[in-house]
């Protein structure tokens, strides 16, 4: 069903400029913006007969997510003869293909296989301190421009790296961070820019706040007119990954037309009111319910508790989560904490619920790789070692996947390095791939209770969350200790509390242990007086259920 832009959406949809930013900060409808302007700019001429617009994003998901939405804003036909969707792996995957003897690479070579990696670091017998060191290097150095022989040379300073990167380069093998590395160098080549340019007429580039350095410069390169870039730089939370949404940012306010969206059409006023108090902080601008009367006299829920420990915190979320599974039974329940490890008396308390949660333990954007697992996971030997377990369960995976999917092989390496992080939790391997929560649309949440980590629930919303563990030391983390650690940190928050739709319940617990029975005393969180604040009075009968007295 199509849309039409409604108050400051309008003036993002019509501008005719060549170069447009969109702040869309959580709720205001960023997707479906996209999507509105892609129908103008074909409708319009903007786009010619004969030339594409190319929306570009980065997951699996993001990508199919976006796509479905301009299919019903644009309808099958347009979708197919005037539009592209992609991520930056199948971007670059594509220049390269096409272009490779530009930068003097060999035919013949063969594409990434998240398997490659893994057994090069094996066969240099490190643990898993050194290799994770070895693999970070190797992914830093190729998020620049560099030649293979500069790599090599930047590499000279750890002779692990080098070995690796050595053999790499005598297989003709390209891994993923080559594949960006490649496509950045191809890109460079006028001729070949050019190319690109005058097939693309617009690019809409979605999550501005998510891209490296290196994927920015593709984004200039493939398309330089008609070019908008959507998204929230304070919701910029993948620093550790390369990304630089300051830095982006403030690049983009230069040479763009700027416009700010400040319409929730997702929260309640209570929930808002949270959330601004986070976002005011970072410098964000203020929120506003759209049509706020349709939230009732209440105007939503958000309350604040403190517990004495975190079985306690426990019990009363799970209280909580039953009864609005109960009441509600067509919502969906998010129940969010910052890390795993903090979630140990949650999980465990979970298995008298009468309402079972799906953990997103495992984090996947399709549905696809999450039903190869579990195909698989039946055929892993249940004797061998688990490390033996996870990698023969991705061997079998792989095998199953053509070598051109880049992004599902990238998944499924992704999801069996998650699963070897509970090697300590003795669960078995085939017990982990049960807990993948099982979706058939790739934009869709079940009705129910839904247990997940933070950056897993980016993008996602809720009916009712809950934001456990506001712990200093856990929110922000003990490992956050320079400036920009703590403000990702606080975007992180920001990310969790900003999911919720009618509800958003805050808990903190004054002590917590770990699986040895270690007890630690924790304060809150350095944001929760400012959350607490903005949340409502407790009414006795939510006290009750919450248990915050017991």
């Amino acid at each position: 069903m199509a849309n039409t832009p409604i108050g400051e959406q309008l003036a993002a949809v019509e501008s005719l400029a060549d170069r447009l930013l969109v702040v869309a900060p959580p709720g205001c409808g960023k997707t479906e913006l996209l999507a509105m302007r892609a129908e103008r700019m074909i409708r319009d001429g903007t786009v010619r007969p004969g030339r594409r617009l190319l929306a570009i994003t980065f997951t699996n998901r993001a990508r199919d997510n976006l796509r479905e939405r301009l299919r019903q804003q644009l309808g099958e036909g347009r979708m197919r003869t005037s539009v592209s969707t992609m991520n930056f792996h199948e971007l670059a995957a594509r220049v390269v293909e096409a272009h490779a003897p530009v930068i003097g690479l060999e035919r013949g070579y063969t594409g990434p296989n998240p398997s490659w990696l893994r057994r090069a670091i094996a066969a240099l017998d490190l643990d898993r301190q050194r290799a994770a060191e070895v693999r970070d290097l190797l992914q830093s150095v190729k998020r620049e421009a560099l030649t293979d022989a500069e790599v090599l040379a930047r590499l000279s300073v750890d002779d692990d790296a080098l070995d690796i990167e050595r053999a790499r380069q005598a297989e003709n093998y390209i891994d993923y961070g080559d594949l960006l590395r490649y496509a950045q160098l191809i890109l460079r080549n006028d001729r070949v820019a050019a190319l690109f340019q005058a097939h693309f007429d617009a690019l809409l580039v979605d999550e501005f706040q998510d891209l490296s350095l290196q994927q920015y410069e593709l984004t200039q390169r493939v398309a330089n007119r008609n070019v908008a870039y959507v998204g929230d730089p304070f919701q910029g939370i993948y620093g550790w990954a390369g990304a630089a949404p300051e830095q982006i940012h403030a690049e983009l306010e230069e040479s763009c037309e700027v416009i700010t969206l400040t319409d929730s059409f997702r929260s309640s006023p209570a929930v808002l009111k949270v959330v601004n108090s986070i976002s005011a902080d970072l410098g964000a601008p203020a929120l506003e319910a759209v049509e706020p009367e349709r939230w009732g006299k209440s105007g939503g829920h958000a309350y604040a508790a403190n517990y004495p420990s975190d079985t306690a915190e426990a019990d009363g979320i799970i209280a909580l989560t039953d009864y609005l599974a109960g009441k509600y039974p067509d919502d969906r329940i998010g129940v969010i904490c910052r890390a795993a490890y903090r979630r140990g008396a949650l999980d465990r308390a979970y298995e008298r619920a009468s309402h079972q949660p799906q953990f997103w333990d495992i984090a996947l954007d399709t549905p696809r790789v999450a039903s190869l697992l579990k195909l698989h996971a039946r055929h892993v030997d249940p004797a061998a070692s688990f490390a033996d377990q996870i990698a023969e369960l991705q061997e079998r995976v792989c095998a199953a996947v053509p070598p051109t999917d880049v992004d599902t092989l990238t998944e499924v390496q992704e999801a069996c390095e998650q699963l070897a992080e509970h090697e300590e939790t003795d669960v078995s391997v085939a017990s982990l791939v049960n807990r993948i929560r099982d979706h058939q649309v790739v934009s869709a949440i079940a009705p129910g209770v839904h247990v997940l980590n933070a950056h897993v629930g980016k993008g996602q919303q809720f009916d009712w969350v809950v934001v456990m563990a506001l712990d200093e030391g856990h929110v922000p983390s003990s490992y956050s200790r320079t400036e920009a650690a703590l403000l990702e940190d606080e975007r992180v928050l920001l990310v969790m509390v900003s999911r919720a739709r009618k509800g958003l319940f805050l808990t903190h617990s004054a002590s917590n242990s770990n699986q040895y029975g270690r007890v630690f005393r924790n304060d809150p969180s350095r944001w929760w007086k400012q959350m607490e604040a903005a949340a409502k009075p407790m009414p006795d009968n939510v006290a009750r259920l919450l248990k915050v007295n017991a």
